[in-house]
């Protein structure tokens, strides 16, 4: 039976996975002591945001206390599964494993687990940090190089969004799991064969324009939708109406972002 447990799944990714030496990055709510150690277990490194220090639901309440603004610190916090007076007097040397929370590294024969990590928080604005839980070592990767390195996510956050919206992938037509399954794979063909044409349209600069320009990836979906429906037929190239479509990149630019519920997407859309 299928089960969303999102940690877990991070888990069972770091331990398939058998390829050249990786730095895992994930965005907060991935934060957890038994995901930190699977990445440590399994031989690689990992970059993880957390939430801020200022937040009281975060797991760096529990490594602090920190100082404000900036810094860069090594943390060490032995883990236990025992609760005794002593674990709970040194809060900042025991960190107690409740029940509730899960350690695949501990068990009643061995209920201590020495906790290593590096916490990074770097400004992002003027009143806005950011909070890395990491083992990557200070001498190879700088507070800089982290920030870097953890900016490369949104590439994924992108890819994402486009996969969601303007592929389609956020309202599904069936419902048995193979089915399902099935679009999900046929959506990231569709997302994959998009960026390869995408990639491959050349944009000449022009000395008057006062931007760098991009390829509006979600035109070019729906005019390569188009193209494939129609069998080409006696279309233009898709590579000239595609290169007609694009946007301006416009650096540091920011939008003030606006959350919404999102309602339940019934069957019934099928039908208009």
């Amino acid at each position: 039976e299928a089960k969303k447990d999102e940690n877990d799944a991070f888990c069972q990714l770091v331990d398939r996975y058998d390829g050249q030496k990786a730095i895992f990055i994930a965005d907060r709510g991935y934060e957890s002591y038994n995901g930190f150690e699977h990445v440590v277990h399994s031989g690689h490194k990992y970059i993880i945001r957390v939430k801020d220090i200022e937040s009281t639901t975060s797991i760096t309440k529990s490594l602090g206390p920190f100082p404000d603004g900036e810094f860069d610190v090594d943390v060490f916090r032995m883990l236990t599964l025992k609760q005794t007076k002593m674990t709970k007097a040194c809060p900042e040397i025991y960190k107690i494993i409740t029940k509730s929370m899960r350690f695949d590294f501990m068990d009643k024969e061995n209920p201590w687990y020495e906790f290593n990590c590096r916490v990074v928080r770097f400004k992002i604005s003027d009143d806005k940090y950011e909070t890395i839980i990491t083992n990557l070592s200070r001498e190879e990767f700088s507070m800089e190089e982290i920030r870097e390195i953890y900016n490369m996510r949104w590439g994924e956050e992108t890819s994402f969004r486009e996969l969601k919206y303007a592929i389609g992938l956020n309202a599904l037509h069936a419902k048995k799991r193979k089915l399902i399954q099935q679009e999900i794979y046929a959506r990231m063909v569709m997302y994959n064969f998009c960026q390869r044409i995408v990639q491959e349209i050349k944009i000449p600069k022009k000395d008057r324009n006062k931007y760098t320009y991009r390829v509006n990836f979600t035109k070019s979906i729906h005019i390569i939708r188009e193209f494939l429906r129609k069998k080409g037929g006696k279309n233009p190239p898709v590579e000239y109406l595609i290169a007609k479509e694009i946007l301006p990149i416009r650096p540091n630019r920011k939008y003030k972002r606006h959350v919404k519920p999102k309602t339940v997407v019934c069957f019934n859309y099928r039908y208009n």
